[in-house]
């Protein structure tokens, strides 16, 4: 769960003393101190073993929370990576769905649309015709063929 800022209260001083102070055990150590010179946390009406219950009870309270938090978070990204897998998923139909009706899809075209289809359409299918393809090689040689044939039955 989500700190509150009671509990957000004092992070500021307690990252800067940890920095200053060179990590979690010097701070500790230092914590500890502090509660032994200027309190009677361990000294006057706490026996030891009421401090140690004390920290104790503390620890497993932030062990507890942290425990909960763990859960709370995997569960969350769970969440979210099973709706990031069903957005994922639904977006693959949809563009199936959509490819499959672009495929079928019946599309009106006007007479001048069509007839550049049907032209196009016989164009790639008929081969070329000799015609139309050697309509001007064919008057120079078939000129000199017929020559030739008609030299050749003189």
């Amino acid at each position: 769960s989500k700190p509150t800022m009671e509990e957000e209260r004092f992070d500021s001083m307690y990252i800067n003393i940890a920095q200053q102070i060179g990590g979690i055990e010097p701070l500790l150590d230092s914590f500890f101190g502090f509660l032994r010179r200027k309190t009677d946390f361990l000294n006057g009406a706490a026996t030891e073993s009421m401090a140690q219950e004390t920290v104790t009870k503390a620890l497993k309270k932030n062990l507890d929370r942290f425990k909960e938090d763990t859960k709370e978070k995997a569960a969350k990204e769970k969440k979210h990576k099973a709706e990031e897998e069903k957005r994922k998923q639904r977006l693959a139909d949809d563009k199936a769905k959509q490819q499959k009706k672009d495929e079928s899809r019946i599309e009106e075209l006007t007479e001048e649309e069509a007839a550049n289809l049907r032209l196009t359409t016989v164009n790639l299918a008929a081969p070329p015709t000799p015609a139309a393809g050697g309509a001007e090689g064919s008057s120079g040689e078939g000129v000199k063929e017929g020559e030739e044939g008609e030299e050749g039955e003189e």
